[in-house]
């Protein structure tokens, strides 16, 4: 196999987000269970549902499925990484009774359901093909049990996620001369959102104002779709259908504990810090600029801490774990704890640090959007 094709399409999939799911067995061969990744339907439409799982070949649990004829797809919530973590052998402490570690039933079947899995589907087996190193499995659904979780536990850039809701509710109607929605860059909305919010609220009486918290490309991806009206983020936008208008120049700082040795500088460059550990807002876009500031520069980051809450990163860096990188000033200079944090300047080029406001092609903006836009202006001169 070509090597360079091999590397390139496992750095593919990993970018793949997928449910995570543990499926289960029982019955003379044993109970057994193992995480997958590689889960999906078949068919609706059959005699009964079908779905298909791939399992590596020398899996334990693989061998007693197809012996047992029977298995469980166990699709876990959002809060259950440590079983996730459990079934793929991560923790070897707790190898030899997997099962006594966790909660869970037998079906009618046999099967091992594990509680709080936001959906179990009871399989019979029909059919095992090994193709390469995996055997793709088949089964016919016979149960289904449903809890009331409902967010998945996700697995992406070789990390988990959850499922969270990235667009206003569509089901609400929508009506452009009283209602506005709006999306902000996650960092930007404590911010700037509250003051700005509550002053065109004022000064628009009657107005139902729908707001949306994500990372740039989310956000632009709510933009094309017709979700949102307006967004307020970092970056660039080229984009044929959309506007974009600069609010604020690139102004990175460099975030620090009010005792740190550094918090007095009046400026700092990337090579003052770049050795020290670093607290990460982890967030694609920002995360991207800092990798891209940091190689222009030869230099390479130290990671200490990683985060996607602002939150959380200032207070991270108020205990004094670290440092972090900010592409604008934070107007809140503190820590969840009330500890104080410092914002010194950095003497670098930021990519993509700009602070825009998008609106549609000026002949589809609503009245409410552009008196919004304009809002934002005014704002953020005076900030």
């Amino acid at each position: 196999m070509d090597a360079d094709l091999r590397g390139l399409f496992l750095e593919s999939m990993s970018r793949v987000a997928s449910a995570v799911t543990v499926v289960t067995t029982d019955g003379d061969a044993g109970r057994f269970g193992v995480t997958v990744s590689s889960m999906t339907s078949v068919s609706a439409d059959t005699s009964r549902p079908s779905l298909l799982v791939s399992i590596h070949h020398l899996s334990p649990a693989g061998e007693a499925i197809r012996k047992n004829k029977r298995f469980c797809a166990n699709v876990l919530s959002g809060n259950q990484s440590f079983v996730s973590d459990l079934f793929s052998g991560r923790l070897k402490h707790l190898a030899d009774d997997r099962f006594a570690a966790i909660g869970w039933h037998s079906s009618e079947t046999g099967s091992p359901i594990i509680d709080g899995a936001i959906v179990s589907l009871d399989c019979e087996l029909k059919t095992a093909l090994l193709w390469g190193t995996h055997f793709i499995l088949i089964g016919e659904v016979e149960r289904i049990e449903l809890s009331r979780q409902r967010s998945p536990l996700v697995y992406a850039n070789r990390g988990y996620r959850r499922a969270i809701p990235i667009a206003p509710d569509d089901d609400q109607p929508h009506s452009p001369d009283s209602q506005l929605r709006v999306g902000f860059f996650i960092t930007l909305g404590p911010e700037f959102v509250p003051p700005l919010v509550a002053e065109f609220a004022g000064q628009t009486p009657g107005v139902d104002i729908r707001l949306l918290e994500a990372d740039h490309d989310d956000l632009m991806e709510q933009m094309r779709a017709g979700k949102i009206e307006a967004a307020v983020t970092f970056g660039s936008v080229d984009e044929p259908e959309l506007e974009s208008e600069l609010l604020c120049a690139p102004a990175p700082h460099v975030l620090l504990s009010a005792d740190h040795p550094l918090a007095g500088k009046s400026s700092l460059r990337l090579a003052d810090v770049a050795d020290l550990p670093m607290i990460l807002l982890d967030y694609p876009s920002v995360r991207g600029a800092i990798a891209v500031l940091f190689k222009r520069n030869g230099l390479n980051p130290v990671v200490r801490l990683q985060s996607p809450s602002f939150a959380m990163v200032r207070g991270l860096v108020a205990q004094g774990l670290g440092y972090s990188i900010v592409p604008q000033k934070p107007q809140n200079r503190t820590g969840p704890d009330g500890r104080e944090i410092r914002a010194v300047p950095l003497d670098e080029e930021f990519p993509e640090g700009a602070v825009i406001a998008v609106t549609q092609k000026v002949d589809d903006q609503s009245r409410l959007a552009r008196s919004f836009i304009e809002k934002c202006r005014t704002s953020f001169k005076r900030a």
